[in-house]
């Protein structure tokens, strides 16, 4: 099918350097390439949309039958398993031949084995998130905040999709937790970049969130505390204290760790509520963004390949929303 998209229009600008063939896991299975598409709906089923997600999401290696039958059929494959996978691959291919992509090619088979090979220069959406994270974990590490936040707009938008919705399966939920801890590593890493660049307001926004992906990882417990803090809010900060020390104590049965006891001291002494002994600003280095000012209250450029992946993720729902 080609992509005949609400967004293509706008997407027009963004593909200079865009790669040829894309695989989006998040927000559900879909390949796009050179204009066409396959989409959920296309797929042979609940088994081929299965299928195909495991073996694109282990693109890195072979993966053997009977771990793809253990998975697509939740524990309990048919008799004849092996007959039925090899037709549900068969199918699965033939859907992706019409849409003018090569299936063969890209779901390569071996004995007791098959692979999902990607061409070359391809691009896979929870392996960018990945990258993206770490980059801007990297670049906060060595005080780049502005290259920090471009590649956290990346990451926050991948992670911000769920992962392949409606499947169920040990894979899948393995796969879902290490999503969602991304998910949150990319939220406290943006809460430190605008702390320190003094956006506290997007500050206290991705620590919450962070808090909501996790109420019991308490390292964003902390971020959100500094950030409500650092607004000049320190009764919030201490209010989150106490949820946080709730919470724990209902989910667990135990109280904070001393580290987030000391948090609240710390903020306690601080009560002055200097942005610059609360956010421990770390020298900016760099350009500052454009149209920000010095307490980051303004519109920060979105960096061009995040722009085109958010286009193109409109893009795929609209089209996949229209299809029959």
């Amino acid at each position: 099918m080609r992509l005949q998209a609400r967004g293509a229009p706008l997407r027009a600008g963004c593909d200079v350097h865009a790669p040829s063939f894309r695989v989006y896991l998040a927000g559900g299975i879909c390949l796009e390439s050179a204009g066409r598409m396959v989409g959920e709906r296309q797929l042979p089923g609940p088994l081929g949309r299965h299928l195909l997600a495991m073996l694109a999401a282990e693109h890195h290696r072979p993966v053997g039958n009977d771990e793809l039958a253990e998975e697509i059929w939740r524990g309990a494959p048919p008799a004849a398993w092996a007959t039925s996978l090899k037709a549900l691959v068969s199918r699965t291919r033939a859907v992706i031949n019409a849409a003018g992509m090569d299936g063969g090619s890209l779901l390569a088979g071996a004995p007791g084995i098959y692979r999902f090979v990607l061409p070359p220069g391809a691009w896979v959406d929870v392996d960018a998130a990945k990258s993206a994270t770490h980059e801007a974990e990297g670049k906060m590490a060595n005080e780049d905040l502005v290259g920090s936040a471009q590649w956290l707009f990346v990451a926050k938008i991948i992670t911000s999709r769920p992962l392949l919705p409606g499947m169920t399966g040990e894979w899948v939920e393995r796969r879902r937790a290490g999503f969602a801890d991304l998910r949150i590593r990319a939220l406290q890493c943006s809460a430190r970049v605008n702390l320190a660049s003094g956006s506290f307001g997007a500050a206290v926004g991705d620590a919450q969130r962070a808090v909501d992906a996790d109420p019991l990882r308490e390292s964003s417990w902390w971020l959100l505390m500094d950030a409500q803090a650092a607004t000049g809010d320190l009764a919030s900060a201490m209010v989150s204290y106490e949820r946080c020390r709730s919470i724990l104590d209902q989910a667990l049965g135990i109280p904070p760790s001393p580290a987030t006891r000391e948090r609240l001291a710390a903020l306690l002494a601080a009560s002055d509520g200097s942005a610059q002994e609360l956010g421990h600003t770390p020298r900016l280095r760099g350009n500052a963004p454009r149209n920000c000012t010095a307490r980051g209250q303004g519109t920060k450029p979105v960096p061009a390949p995040a722009a085109e992946i958010t286009i193109r993720y409109h893009a795929i729902s609209g089209a996949v929303a229209d299809q029959p």
